[in-house]
C-alpha cells in the first residue's frame, strides 16, 4: 500500500516530466532530464543523511579503537571526529 507522503511525491514527479515534456517536446528528453532530477534529489537526500550520521556521537566501537591508539578522547566526540582521529593515527589520510 502507498501512502499519502509517496502518492504525493509521484504527483509531482508526473507534474514535473508534463512541464518537461511540453519544454522540450520530446518524450526521452523529458524522461532523461527526470531520471537525472531523481539522481540529484537522491543524492541530497544521501548527503544530508551522511551529515546527520557524522554528527552522532562516537560509537563505542570507535572510542575503544582510540583508547587502543592511545589517543585521549574528549567529551562529545563526533563519529566524524572519531574517524577523522583513527585515520590520521593509522595514515590513512587522504591528501
Amino acid at each position: 500500500m502507498v501512502d499519502g507522503n509517496m502518492t504525493a511525491k509521484a504527483e509531482q514527479y508526473l507534474n514535473l516530466y508534463q512541464e518537461l515534456r511540453k519544454k522540450t517536446g520530446d518524450d526521452r528528453a523529458a524522461q532523461s532530464i527526470l531520471a537525472e532530477v531523481a539522481k540529484d534529489l537522491r543524492m541530497d537526500e544521501m548527503r544530508e543523511e551522511r551529515q546527520l550520521r557524522n554528527a552522532e556521537p562516537a560509537t563505542a566501537k570507535q572510542l575503544q579503537y582510540l583508547k587502543k591508539l592511545g589517543i585521549e578522547v574528549k567529551p562529545g566526540l563526533t563519529k566524524k571526529e572519531a574517524s577523522g582521529l583513527i585515520d590520521e593515527a593509522t595514515g590513512n589520510i587522504d591528501d
